[in-house]
């Protein structure tokens, strides 16, 4: 799904910039939407949305800190989710976007000039950045913890000799002397040690209900 993803987005991005460059003039603009959606073909040398303009060292900089980001996420937890999958392929795919473009002509190719509220003129890569920064950051930020958790306390079917089957959950496992050893792949230490407190606030209202 990741390379999917990225690479398609990659190639959306090369097609629409090549269509600009070849089928309309530097500065030219043409109205979607007159007044609030054209299509403008500019170049600028900075980030996406044209931010630190000129600045090339800092955009590098910046590239090279996104890229050691992923790596780490990706070896560290091994995403299976779509949103996480699907934010960083879309954050590196826009990212690669841009950078290619200021290798091969030292400024990128924008064209979406959204006039209704003077917004920067951005492109396909931008669109990806923006949007898989914010699925990562949601995932990140709202969401991990509680998937990790409901899939911590899912029971599964599993079949017996006999043929038949039976329903295991995996509840107890938060409940063993050190469960932090049955879940250790699965959770940092910080979410580690919130189940260990779990476990203890459990076996206190469990000897306050017997007493």
């Amino acid at each position: 799904m990741f390379q999917a993803i990225a690479v398609f987005w990659l190639l959306l991005d090369f097609v629409v910039k090549q269509a600009v460059v070849h089928f309309m003039e530097l500065r030219e603009s043409i109205p979607l939407w007159e007044g609030i959606f054209h299509l403008t073909s500019v170049r600028n040398t900075g980030a996406a949305f044209s931010l630190m303009q000129g600045q090339f060292w800092m955009f590098y900089i910046a590239m090279v800190f996104l890229a050691l980001i992923v790596v780490w996420y990706w070896f560290s937890e091994r995403p299976t989710h779509w949103m996480p999958v699907a934010g960083t392929a879309l954050l590196v795919a826009g990212a690669l976007g841009n950078t290619i473009d200021r290798l091969v002509s030292g400024a990128v190719v924008d064209m979406f000039d959204f006039r209704a509220i003077n917004f920067a003129i951005f492109n396909v890569a931008d669109i990806g950045i923006t949007v898989g920064s914010v699925l990562f950051a949601v995932w990140l930020l709202f969401l991990s913890g509680q998937i990790k958790q409901s899939e911590l306390f899912t029971s599964k079917r599993v079949a017996l000799p006999d043929g038949a089957t039976a329903e295991i959950s995996t509840e107890p496992a938060l409940l063993q002397d050190d469960p932090a050893e049955e879940i250790a792949p699965k959770l940092s230490l910080l979410e580690r040690l919130e189940l260990r407190l779990q476990k203890w606030e459990t076996a206190i209202e469990d000897e306050e209900s017997r007493e």
